[in-house]
């Protein structure tokens, strides 16, 4: 009996129905595969913490738009927690390997960086039964958990993850990073030895159809905007590889200003931190939001001006902030404070829509805010030059069609 296989797997933690950026993006993928002809199906964890109706029952199998979807329970300790966080993965990581045989049907499969242990499946199945893998780096981990002080060098998880680094990076057919500086850093630190098997495809911004409007439902927004002369917004994860203090202290030499309104909307370990300080400093031409999605979020980008972007020291090249994608989308000048090497202060520079400070850079910051604030015809060009970058290097189905091309192959 001859046993044919299927197109594509794709093994994954987040998808439909959950909404963070790392369950949309992958769900888009999918979709976007199948509607070129590509057979997908999808293993990934049981939605359980960024559903919006969690009162809605999840089916544990499901057919979304012709994608065949086998979800796994896992166990949901605190993530803030690192054990609960390292329970989880490994709980995930067992629950995976109960479909062992059943992803032994595909031709090729797709493997996320998130949670770091996964790509071990995928690793086995092809020392097992041959089967093919294209592993997506989100970010670089263990460097990245080393950078922030949340492992410690040598210690076992380290070894484990370098481990299993060297194995899924030498054996998968592909190996995908987000921009240029992963995979300079992949290459200079010898995570991965040849650049052979090394791809660059940026993500994009899951929200497409919802961005171009200008029509503001929300009302809390609307009354933001018909208060502020010039709004700028921060959104996304407020954590440890996001450099907030070059933001907070910066907000310093325009606070209470009359005419400039700033938005922080997001979750994250430092929120609560963002939070004290605004409070603390009586800063009151700030306010902090939640997370934000759908419309409200389709809100939040329109009444913005200019927009912000963040990363640590020394972060870059082990991820790329995909917040950007949204503001680009959305026509809106960027402010980015990260190393002038990366894709990101690159496109900014090349494509006139933006400024990139280094992070510290206070008068940087200051003169960065006032650049468009004193200049509101400069902000509308460089948001014609947002959108055009966008459209030129981040359209989903620009992005797609790489993934596409990739796998025919």
């Amino acid at each position: 009996m001859i046993n044919i296989k299927k197109d594509i797997g794709i093994l994954c933690q987040y998808f439909y129905p959950e909404h963070v950026s790392s369950a949309t993006l992958i769900t888009e993928l999918a979709l976007g595969l199948n509607n070129r002809g590509i057979d997908v199906s999808v293993v990934c964890g049981y939605p359980q913490e960024f559903v919006s109706d969690n009162n809605k029952e999840i089916q544990v199998n499901e057919i979304l738009e012709g994608v065949a979807i086998k979800r796994v329970k896992y166990t949901t300790f605190n993530n803030k927690s690192k054990f609960g966080r390292i329970f989880n993965f490994f709980s995930l990581f067992l629950s995976m390997l109960t479909k062992f045989f059943y992803l032994r049907k595909f031709k090729k499969i797709i493997v996320y960086s998130n949670p770091p242990i996964l790509p071990l499946i995928t690793y086995l199945l092809k020392k097992v039964y041959g089967t093919e893998f294209i592993f997506v780096a989100f970010d670089v981990y263990p460097d990245n958990a080393l950078k922030i002080n949340s492992i410690k060098e040598n210690g076992l998880i380290h070894k484990l993850m370098n481990f299993i680094n060297r194995r899924v990076y030498s054996n998968a057919s592909t190996i995908i990073l987000l921009g240029n500086e992963m995979k300079d850093y992949v290459l200079s630190h010898k995570i991965a030895m040849s650049s052979k098997n090394l791809k660059v495809i940026p993500n994009w911004f899951s929200n497409e159809k919802n961005i171009g409007s200008l029509l503001v439902v929300n009302n809390e927004f609307k009354k933001i905007r018909e208060n502020n002369k010039f709004i700028v917004l921060y959104s996304g994860n407020m954590g440890p590889v996001q450099d907030m203090e070059t933001i907070l202290q910066g907000i310093l030499n325009f606070k209470n200003h009359e005419d400039i309104f700033f938005i922080f909307s997001g979750h994250g370990s430092k929120v609560e931190y963002v939070k004290s300080f605004l409070e603390n400093n009586k800063i009151n031409n700030a306010r902090v939001f939640g997370f934000l999605q759908g419309q409200d979020y389709a809100d939040v980008l329109s009444i913005s001006d200019v927009c912000l972007v963040s990363l640590e020291k020394g972060i870059e090249g082990l991820g790329v902030p995909s917040k950007t994608y949204g503001y680009l989308a959305a026509g809106k000048p960027v402010i980015s404070i990260m190393n002038h090497q990366t894709d990101i202060s690159k496109d900014l520079d090349e494509f006139k829509c933006g400024v990139n400070i280094i992070q510290g850079d206070l008068v940087g910051f200051e003169n960065a805010i006032n650049r468009y604030f004193i200049n509101l015809s400069l902000m509308e060009v460089e948001s014609l030059n947002a959108r055009k970058l966008y459209e030129t290097k981040y359209m989903k189905d620009l992005n797609i069609d790489k993934y596409y091309e990739l796998i025919k192959l």
